[in-house]
């Protein structure tokens, strides 16, 4: 977990607006109980004008999380002067989520080692087994160590990991029914692209980058030959999915909760990859007593239907269609055809044989299945309630239309990837949300 640091804040930004940074574990329960209730007697008490709430996405290491954070706070601070009728409290949210590594991308280097990892792929074994009972894990760790699994070990192991898939509420609306190993074994038979790590590409390390000359879908498949590591990787994507779900429900909205119910100050969410389902969990789970602020999703990791009318073939609405009544300002939701993860991955981790709408090459930005990412391809499903604009520059303003509850923001010219998040355009469009 993170640095042990005494309570109170972590820092200090303009004149005496305090950052915290709190942290939880994957169950979603406070790791630093201190400094969580000196943020809420600050929350409480300080007559705050506005409060931040910004939460990362797909990044376990303190250090980077935090240089993120830093990095995206002074630049949003520093566009404008100090506004004396503005008191602003910040709140970072650092919680587990596991290190995706993708076929191909360089061994990750070690937080506390100064080396590399000598099994790269030993992080998102263990985030999967972690969800399992003693008896299983011990057997998919076993299963895992092969080079790759004849059809008897594929559906053993599809057997043992079928509770992954079954965990949690998708955003499509729905329970995610458990699927059946023959299910997960068609699945993974299917394929998906072989994904790689540019060696001089550092935005982007969180995920890793598509292949471009990989060929996309139809090149050789992501598990083609039912490799056990291809297939932990895949499982490690539900697992991280589910624990945003449960960190937004269990830690984060009962923050936002507090916020809107206790103090008059305008409340802001920004999240980022798998942070933005945390923030979208957290609007969701329960009713709030007037609405948050705003919400920006920077390359939201989240189906591109959860904001949805109603989801193809299911006919009920998505799973976070009620944010759209739950935030005063229109959410932004950003989306770039640079964001390779989410472009040629995400939808074929996210799906199990019986999903809906397999994975079609599609000429961006039309999604390639029901289950595409929103950071990937932009919302769909919900047109009555969407305006489409592209990311501005700083000093250039947003033309809003007041009835439509969700933007959808082009940034193929501002988001280079999936990472790249932290610029003065995704800076101005907080500034734009936020006054």
């Amino acid at each position: 977990m993170g640095t042990v640091r005494p309570p109170g804040p972590y820092r200090t930004v303009g004149e005496g607006n305090p950052f915290y940074i709190l942290q939880f574990d994957k169950r979603g329960a406070t790791t630093a109980p201190e400094t969580l209730e000196h943020a809420r007697q600050a929350l409480r008490t300080g007559g705050y004008s506005d409060v931040f709430v910004f939460c990362h996405g797909w990044n376990n290491d303190w250090e980077e999380a935090t240089r993120r954070y830093n990095g995206f706070v002074d630049g949003f601070i520093g566009q404008a002067p100090d506004d004396p009728a503005r008191r602003a409290l910040l709140l970072g949210i650092f919680w587990p989520s596991a290190l995706l590594v993708m076929p191909g991308e360089r061994e990750p280097a070690m937080a506390a080692g100064g080396g590399v990892s000598p099994d790269p792929d030993a992080e998102a074994r263990a985030e999967v087994t972690g969800e399992l009972d003693t008896a299983a894990a011990a057997r998919v760790e076993e299963l895992a160590g092969r080079e790759e699994l004849d059809e008897r070990e594929a559906t053993e192991l599809a057997r043992l990991l079928a509770p992954v898939y079954g965990a949690g509420v998708d955003e499509l609306g729905a329970e995610a029914a458990r699927p059946s190993p023959q299910e997960l074994v068609e699945s993974w038979r299917a394929g998906a692209p072989i994904v790689t790590m540019p060696e001089d590409d550092e935005e982007d390390e969180d995920w890793g980058t598509a292949d471009e000359a990989g060929g996309g879908p139809a090149a050789a498949g992501f598990l083609d030959k039912l490799d056990p590591r291809n297939i932990i990787r895949g499982a490690s994507v539900w697992v991280m999915k589910d624990r945003a779900g449960r960190m937004g429900a269990s830690a984060v909205g009962p923050l936002v909760r507090s916020a809107v119910a206790e103090t008059d100050a305008r409340v802001h969410l920004v999240g980022h990859s798998f942070g933005a389902k945390v923030v979208l969990s957290a609007i969701c789970a329960e009713p709030l007593a007037r609405p948050a602020h705003s919400v920006l999703l920077l390359q939201p990791a989240v189906n591109h239907l959860c904001f949805a009318e109603s989801v193809p073939g299911r006919g009920r609405p998505g799973g976070y269609r009620p944010a759209l009544e739950r935030v005063e300002r229109p959410i932004f939701s950003t989306y770039s055809a640079h964001d390779a993860p989410l472009t040629r991955f995400f939808h074929w981790a996210l799906r199990r044989g019986s999903d809906l709408g397999e994975p079609q090459i599609a000429a961006w930005p039309d999604p390639p299945s029901d289950y595409a990412a929103l950071g990937g391809y932009g919302p769909h499903g919900a047109d009555p309630a969407t305006q489409r604009v592209t990311l501005q520059r700083p000093s250039q303003p947003y033309s809003l239309d007041p009835g439509k509850p969700l933007v959808a923001v082009d940034g193929t010219t501002g988001i280079a990837g999936h990472s790249a998040i932290s610029n003065p355009s995704t800076w101005w469009a907080l500034r734009e949300l936020a006054t």
